[in-house]
């Protein structure tokens, strides 16, 4: 490979990273699910935030049981979703880690790079 090769990969990631960037988001995929039965849709909406919302436990503690399940099931996404709305809600460090620990006893070292990427989302900047 020539010398210059990397440092022309370098230059070509700065100029075009920036344009990318900038570009539109992709528009948003219409939802099938709402568009075939979306009667169901709307009822099963309307169930998720009553449950998840506050009530007579504090969302803060719903999001944390949410984290933990999400490592159980090994859903990442699931787990960053829950891990930002329990710190939103007020959840400490210590109190996403704990979760993140029953998520790992409950389900096993099978959960382990579930929950490595639960300890990432609480190192994330901005998170």
């Amino acid at each position: 490979m020539p010398k210059f090769l990397p440092v022309l990969l370098l230059l070509a990631s700065v100029v075009v990273g920036p344009a990318a960037m900038a570009a539109d988001p992709p528009p948003q995929k219409e939802d099938p699910m709402r568009k075939v039965d979306p009667s169901f849709t709307e009822d099963f909406h309307k169930m998720y935030v009553t449950t998840w919302g506050e009530g007579a436990i504090p969302k803060k503690y719903k999001e944390l049981t949410g984290a933990s399940i999400s490592v159980v099931e090994r859903c990442e996404p699931c787990l960053r979703f829950h891990l930002r709305n329990a710190k939103s809600a007020g959840a400490s460090v210590k109190e996403m880690m704990e979760a993140l620990r029953i998520g790992l006893l409950t389900g096993g070292s099978i959960t382990l790079p579930t929950v490595r990427t639960g300890y990432e989302e609480i190192l994330a900047p901005g998170s």
